[in-house]
């Protein structure tokens, strides 16, 4: 399990870091062309919005990994540990159902482009490319947040398990 975490990370922050530095240069590049030599790449605009679209989902799924995402935790604050737990199950809980609705919905959406033969319209790339980081970034945020979902059970149990030693009398003078 700790393998395919590691490949994971790795994939995860792989992906990441091209696509914002291809993106970075590219949109760089096209701002230098288009002010400077009063020309521009009719492709660029194209590549770097999907560059974007896959940089989202895939910085989601980090962003489940570290726990990065904005959270309301103004009732949670004041909770007991076991209290705090209970909303952590419940959230991740609701998170894995709304990644398994985005997987299915994001894979119905990819399979009619395939069906239709869609293209991009400057550089002629399958549709379904740009389309596929929905199902694939809802599925690296769905593996990260059953991995929080054990985390949290885990964690909930050893709450539950915690032995508290009866308190000692003081001694009787």
């Amino acid at each position: 399990m700790q393998k395919i975490n590691h490949i994971l990370n790795y994939f995860e922050e792989y992906v990441g870091v091209v696509s914002l530095i291809f993106t970075s240069l590219l949109v760089f590049v096209q701002v230098v062309l288009r002010y400077v030599f009063n020309y521009s790449l009719s492709w660029s605009e194209e590549v770097a919005r999907y560059l974007i679209v896959w940089l989202v989902f895939i910085g989601s799924s980090i962003a489940v990994r570290e726990k990065a995402h904005a959270t309301m935790d103004a009732l949670v604050t004041y909770l007991p540990d076991k209290g705090k737990k209970i909303f952590s199950t419940i959230a991740n809980l609701i998170s894995i159902v709304f990644c398994v609705f985005l997987i299915w919905s994001g894979s119905g959406i990819v399979s009619s482009v395939i069906e239709f033969g869609s293209v991009t319209p400057s550089t002629g790339m399958p549709m379904y490319i740009p389309y596929l980081a929905l199902p694939v970034g809802a599925s690296l945020m769905l593996i990260r947040f059953l991995q929080l979902l054990v985390q949290d059970v885990k964690s909930l149990r050893t709450v539950n398990q915690t032995i508290i030693p009866p308190k000692e009398e003081a001694p009787k003078l």
